[in-house]
């Protein structure tokens, strides 16, 4: 499941455009390998802000709570994460990450 919303400053578009394809196979391959997601269940989502504060990136990560993802595992995340985007964008980054418990979560696929 994890989700890693991506929420950018409407001034780093340009760059964002240039290198979304970089940024996302970076993060995909952080959530298979550090959170050991199923790579089929990634998301990676990218959103033009007017308003973002206090720095240009805001990065919101969702995945379900496991015994594997704990503290050190999620810190790791974490810092792939601001690796990635920091190499890419070249700007401050604030990010959140939250577990999410299994029981409460409801999913759906529409098509």
């Amino acid at each position: 499941m994890p989700v890693i919303k991506i929420f950018y400053a409407e001034t780093l578009d340009g760059a964002v455009r240039n290198h979304n394809h970089a940024i996302q196979d970076g993060m995909e391959c952080m959530m298979r390998e550090v959170l050991h997601a199923d790579p089929a269940k990634c998301q990676v989502v990218f959103v033009p802000s007017t308003f973002v504060t206090p720095l240009p990136i805001y990065v919101d990560m969702q995945f379900r709570a496991t015994e594997h993802r704990q503290g050190a595992v999620i810190e790791r995340a974490m810092d792939k994460i601001a690796a990635i985007l920091g190499e890419m964008l070249s700007t401050g980054i604030r990010i959140r990450a939250f577990a999410i418990d299994q029981s409460t979560l409801y999913a759906r696929d529409v098509e």
